[in-house]
């Protein structure tokens, strides 16, 4: 199954993920340890951590900035307008232009500052059974014992309901029984599902980067993704910047007297591209590291460029980069842009601030 998040859409294209195969274990070897990122001190809340996240794996929301959030309130008054359900008058429309920028603006200086919570693989996968397997669960147990302590009273004798209280509570030791069986299997689901982790399994990487889709921020600004398995410990991924629809060419600049549009210069663009473009580029190595043990991240930014040479566009990389997962464990977001510290890993790019990227070749 494929699925592509571009341009904010889900369609049937992609992003596309693919495996150089369908399984597979850790080349490492079967005694290299798995990464699984920090291991907090006190390993039972920890481990009860790990089976709340489990349980909701792929039903629970990922965590959104709150550039994000502004922008889908954004999108929700302008579809609100476009429905004819909210009039607006020509300042107002300004005023909703000049907000619209202001959170591209904030949303491209801060895509690199956050990422989702780590997934404990190896703390769930170390997680003993709810009860041993062929044995009644707690939850039975408990009913069991609820239908062999009862005792009717006189009244009940006499009112007869000593059959129908007896009745319920063989009731609810079945209840209890499909319970203690759901909990088992739940676990169990769990507990393969980890292992498959851990052992490398492509197949089980797959699934964690398309039902989690860890990445829907880019794609709600217009970027598309696309994901492929090199290894165990190795995901490569193109990044469709779309430059086109992510950079703004006017600024919206409030005034005394309403809102002033200024159309933005070559330079100015440029520079908000390569902010995003870095910004992005940790973001996303940031996510896949605390959803999956890879030591390595490769992302390959892409873009539509146009050719001075032939007058065509045409569809490049414009920075190539790998990223250790020892870099993202050390780097703090917020005291140094995104573009400084990316110079402190294996990259290419051709960047000038007046005529902006160039092509370059992908790293291997």
């Amino acid at each position: 199954m494929r699925n592509r998040y571009n341009h904010g859409i889900l369609t049937n294209s992609g992003p596309h993920l693919y495996s150089m195969d369908t399984g597979g274990s850790r080349e490492q070897g079967a005694d290299a340890p798995p990464v699984s990122g920090y291991m907090p001190r006190d390993e039972s809340a920890a481990a009860s951590a790990a089976a709340g996240s489990i349980t909701r794996l792929f039903s629970s929301q990922p965590t959104y900035s709150s550039a994000c959030l502004k922008r889908s309130e954004l999108i929700n008054r302008q579809h609100l307008q476009q429905q004819g359900q909210i009039a607006l008058d020509e300042a107002e429309k300004l005023s909703f232009e000049a907000d619209w920028y202001d959170n591209q603006l904030e949303w491209i200086a801060t895509i690199h500052q956050m990422h989702g919570e780590p997934v404990f693989w190896d703390i769930i996968a170390a997680m003993a059974p709810p009860f041993p397997r062929g044995e009644e669960g707690p939850k039975e147990k408990l009913a069991a014992h609820n239908l062999a302590a009862f005792q009717p009273t006189r009244i009940q004798k006499l009112l007869k309901q000593d059959a129908m209280i007896r009745e319920e509570l063989e009731r609810q030791v079945q209840l209890a029984r499909e319970e203690d069986r759901k909990d088992y299997l739940q676990w169990k689901a769990a507990n393969d599902f980890a292992h498959d982790i851990l052992d490398g399994n492509r197949t089980a990487y797959l699934r964690v980067l398309e039902e989690m889709a860890p990445l829907q921020e880019l794609a709600m600004l217009g970027s598309g993704l696309e994901f492929s398995v090199r290894s165990s410990s190795e995901v490569e991924v193109e990044l469709d910047v779309n430059s086109q629809q992510v950079i703004p060419r006017e600024a919206k600049v409030r005034t005394e007297g309403g809102v002033a549009s200024l159309e933005l210069s070559a330079p100015e663009r440029n520079d908000l591209e390569l902010d995003y473009i870095c910004g992005s580029v940790l973001r996303i190595a940031g996510e896949l590291f605390a959803l999956l043990p890879l030591d390595t991240v490769v992302v390959q930014a892409r873009d539509t460029k146009m050719n001075g040479k032939t007058g065509q566009e045409e569809y490049l990389t414009v920075l190539s980069i790998r990223i250790d997962r020892k870099f993202i464990a050390g780097h703090h977001t917020g005291r140094e842009r995104s573009l400084e510290v990316l110079t402190h890993c294996p990259h290419r790019i051709a960047y000038d601030p007046g005529t902006g990227f160039e092509p370059v070749d992908e790293l291997l």
